[in-house]
């Protein structure tokens, strides 16, 4: 794609990988180098006491997401985390559970975005 043309990409059919999230224990450092390395820009927003999401932004536009990990998640290794669209978290999470998969979280309410569960397949 030349850089003159551009996509936007506003819905994702269930299945299909919808958004990417970087949980670190250096913000700031990871800040800097995806910035450097894509061109990624930052824009901090505060969500808690002591928390900052940060969306990641190539031509104005949400590409990624991070966060600096807190005490809770000391012991969770620094990961990007794949996202993928499901029709329903409820019925995606008893589904994974009957295939043999392990909810880590059950489903929740991500403020006005929608409901999500975390999973894997071990």
């Amino acid at each position: 794609m030349s850089d003159t043309a551009t996509q936007t990409q506003t819905e994702h059919a269930p299945g299909s990988f919808c958004w990417i999230e970087l949980a670190t224990t250096d913000g700031p450092a990871a800040k800097k180098f995806y910035g450097e390395l894509f061109g990624w820009e930052a824009q901090d927003s505060p969500i808690g006491s002591d928390m900052v999401y940060t969306m990641l932004k190539l031509d104005g536009k949400d590409v990624a997401a991070l966060y600096q990990k807190g005490e809770e998640m000391k012991q969770v290794p620094t990961h990007w985390a794949s996202y993928v669209s499901v029709t329903s978290a409820d019925e995606t999470a008893a589904k994974a559970r009957s295939l043999g998969g392990t909810v880590i979280q059950e489903p929740f309410d991500v403020m006005e975005h929608g409901r999500m569960v975390t999973s894997v397949d071990r």
